[in-house]
């Protein structure tokens, strides 16, 4: 036990920034969204989306209003499946990371974030929280980016 806690306190709370970083299923959206969606945590390890997200379109901008219902941190992340991998592994090494990201954000119990991402390209999206534990108990909505109408 005495390395756990050395772990806990390498990791500390980590705050990042992925500036000019290139992203898997689109970029930070810029300017008025074509439509809002909130987006629910809850420890129950499930994600609400309201109105429920069944489609994303090529192009589309979603501002999404994130807000941590439970009383246990939760994290709202988009990527695709390479990703989120990536960004788990990064979670278990450093546990209390805390992420105000273009792509990610960390809440506390009550907390509300805003993101707005712009959809690209035709990959599928993992909307997900990499907290340890969270994602491996359901905490993911997987979604496909659909071409647009029109395209």
């Amino acid at each position: 036990m005495i390395f756990m806690p050395s772990l806990v306190m390498a990791g500390g709370t980590h705050k990042h920034s992925h500036d000019g970083a290139k992203f898997s299923v689109g970029e930070p959206g810029k300017g008025s969204p074509d439509r809002q969606v909130k987006v629910s945590m809850l420890d129950t390890m499930r994600f609400v989306f309201e109105p429920e997200l069944n489609s994303l379109r090529h192009g589309e901008m979603i501002e999404f209003v994130v807000t941590n219902d439970g009383v246990i941190k939760h994290e709202f992340s988009i990527g695709n499946a390479e990703d989120q991998v990536k960004h788990a592994e990064m979670m278990r090494k450093m546990p209390n990371m805390d992420h105000q990201d273009p792509n990610t954000v960390s809440l506390a119990a009550g907390e509300t974030a805003r993101l707005s991402w712009r959809f690209m390209g035709d990959d599928t999206v993992v909307f997900a929280c990499n907290i340890p534990g969270h994602f491996e108990a359901g905490m993911k909505h997987v979604m496909p980016i659909n071409a647009a109408a029109g395209d």
